[in-house]
């Protein structure tokens, strides 16, 4: 490996090709995280230069490190050099060189021929400098042309920015190269106008861009492992991905193999995450907790195929010591020594991974994909994973499943059981299934597994604990409303669906509905108390539980919303009046059904108790369950 300390006018001045491997990521540097870093260092950088005396030298700005591999290339072609990390900063930095040069040319084409003669000659000198870091001028392919050659999915974008010929040519492109591209266009124009002496600002630009920006730059030689390197670079906090590190240390793994074919290999199996970056490469989750999408799904792919708890900073690492372990773990299947395999089985997961955080199917499975969701119980992800994979699994099965997940979630979500402890409980039920055989169907298994919780922290509540907490349980405040949202929504499609075999109605756009107090918080002045001992106290904790609680289509105003249960003889509406206008729902054709005449803390407890009838439909007991499979 040979270290060079390198001016940009020696990485870019030569005839030189630097392609990016189809296994290195897409294009990801955005605006607040690397250009506006990148162009402070650089306009300080040129203020420095602008202010030197003649003959004094200029302090240099480093600008990090870049890794190159001599490629073969064919006689009469550009040279050739492989970029195996530092992708990210050389394709940046050909978008900045090139918009640097558009606005060299806009300026000198400002200045006039009779006044400005010898400063538009500067900046054309400056402007010239620049346009022979950005292309090759002897070339065969037109490929060859370009000083940096993107990996796949950017070369599209790259070309064209890199061959417009002016920056109008891109205002209307929406692609992230040519945001960058705007971004430093921009910036270059402001700092070129700050004052009247353009040229020597013109003059003091080109010379920080290509004498005083280095580069170290390692030369790898027949002895160095390119992967090994690439790790090492990029290992405690870089920003590249566990989902990136994968995707290399696979392609490299198949050349290193002499798979054939490597860019079928990537475009079959790997190209969907990086094809729709904006979806895999979202972070979700709150706080420092929150990774990327990708992340989050490798982390779970991981767990359900080693049946392990995987910690996020770990996942790389975990993921080597399965694919190419040195000594198997004992109980656990040996990967699939088969690379494309191995990589077709991460591709089919992501995509049931997208199923399960964004599902379009119409089966009870789904709808539980749906509920799951708005509890957020993230833990369950490697099980779904295993029950949508799962050999011999059918439709039927997972429906099956699904009731039995449901209901341990719910009635434990009622009746406010721990939660910390899911993960390792995935981990049981992973190892259940995997002892019960691939031929077993799942629903029995993990029927058995969670059954056999009777008591303890892992406890499915039974019917006599789950009605005591459904009756008393402060719903409102005091459970998640996503939580409670999607308990009411479930109620209204039992209701929607009672008496026919048809599937749940999820045709309704329930993300319009929004929860609403049937007896309202501020209930004082239409509502008033009854003449008993404790009345305030017990009002103020029935009136947030489920038996006062309903779903609106579109939120009372506050006039209705606080009104009294019926109309008044003075011609005033009622609460009564305004939930019928949104009687199509079954949970408010129902109240205003059952309740003609009055609202009060004996109403709202007997209605708890005949919704407590329909959860307990939706979300069987044990024992009624295990007649069902």
């Amino acid at each position: 490996m040979q270290p060079n300390y390198l001016a940009l006018a020696k990485v870019f001045g030569l005839e030189v090709r630097h392609t990016v491997p189809l296994f290195q990521r897409p294009y990801v540097w955005s605006k607040t995280e690397q250009w506006e870093p990148l162009w402070q260092d650089i306009s300080r950088l040129t203020d420095r230069v602008l202010a030197a005396e003649v003959g004094h030298p200029v302090a240099g700005h480093f600008l990090g490190t870049v890794v190159l591999e001599q490629a073969p290339s064919p006689a009469g072609s550009v040279n050739r050099r492989q970029v195996i990390d530092g992708q990210q900063r050389l394709t940046t930095l050909q978008i900045l060189l090139h918009a640097l040069s558009h606005e060299l040319a806009h300026l000198a084409g400002t200045m006039t021929a009779t006044e400005q003669d010898a400063a538009r000659k500067q900046v054309n000198v400056a402007m010239r400098q620049v346009q022979t870091f950005t292309a090759n001028r002897a070339y065969g392919a037109d490929e060859e042309k370009y000083k940096v050659w993107p990996t796949n999915l950017d070369r599209a974008a790259f070309q064209e920015v890199m061959d417009a010929r002016d920056g109008d040519a891109l205002q209307a492109v929406q692609t992230r190269l040519a945001e960058a591209y705007r971004y430093f266009q921009q910036e270059l124009r402001a700092w070129l106008h700050r004052d009247p002496t353009q040229a020597a600002r013109a003059v003091a630009l080109a010379s920080a861009m290509k004498d005083h920006l280095r580069l170290i730059v390692l030369d790898l030689d027949e002895t160095d492992e390119p992967q090994a390197i690439f790790e090492t670079l990029n290992a405690n906090g870089a920003p590249l991905l566990p989902a990136d590190l994968m995707k290399n240390w696979l392609l490299w793994e198949a050349a290193r193999q002499k798979v054939a074919n490597l860019q079928g290999l990537y475009e079959t199996y790997w190209s969907f995450f990086d094809m729709d970056a904006d979806y895999w490469r979202t972070k979700v989750g709150t706080g420092h907790a929150a990774r990327p999408r990708v992340d989050t799904f490798l982390q779970n792919w991981l767990t359900r195929r080693t049946r392990e708890p995987v910690a996020a900073k770990h996942i790389y690492d975990r993921f080597l010591k399965y694919a190419d372990p040195l000594k198997p773990t004992p109980g656990i299947a040996a990967p699939v020594k088969n690379l494309p395999s191995l990589m077709a089985d991460i591709k089919t997961d992501g995509h049931r991974f997208r199923e399960i955080h964004v599902p379009t199917g119409k089966t009870r499975f789904h709808t539980f994909l749906r509920r799951l969701g708005m509890l957020d119980f993230v833990a369950f992800h490697p099980l779904l994973l295993e029950l949508m994979g799962r050999p011999g699994s059918t439709p039927a099965d997972r429906d099956a499943a699904a009731v039995i997940l449901e209901s341990y979630i719910v009635r434990r979500v009622i009746c406010r059981e721990e939660t910390r402890a899911y993960s390792t409980l995935v981990i049981d039920l992973l190892n259940a299934l995997a002892a019960a055989g691939d031929g077993a169907s799942a629903a029995p298994t993990l029927h058995a597994t969670l059954g056999a919780f009777a008591s303890g922290p892992n406890c499915w509540p039974d019917n006599e604990r789950f009605k005591d907490y459904w009756r008393r349980q402060k719903f409102y405040g005091g459970i998640r409303r996503s939580r409670v949202m999607m308990i009411l929504q479930a109620l209204e499609e039992r209701y929607q669906t009672a008496g026919t075999k048809g599937e749940p109605i999820l045709s309704f756009d329930f993300s319009k509905l929004e929860i609403e107090h049937i007896l309202p918080q501020k209930w004082e002045r239409h509502w008033p108390l009854p003449d008993a001992e404790n009345a305030r106290a017990d009002r103020e904790h029935v009136i947030h539980g489920i038996g006062n609680l309903t779903l609106v289509s579109g939120k009372l105003n506050p006039t209705l919303s606080n009104a009294g249960w019926l109309d008044n003889e003075k011609g005033t509406r009622g609460k009564r009046s305004a939930l019928d206008e949104h009687a199509k729902l079954q949970l408010n054709h129902r109240l205003v059904k059952h309740h003609p005449e009055n609202w009060d803390e004996a109403a709202m407890q007997k209605r708890a108790l005949d919704l407590f009838e329909a959860a307990n439909t939706i979300w069987p007991d044990p024992a009624t369950l295990a007649c069902r499979i």
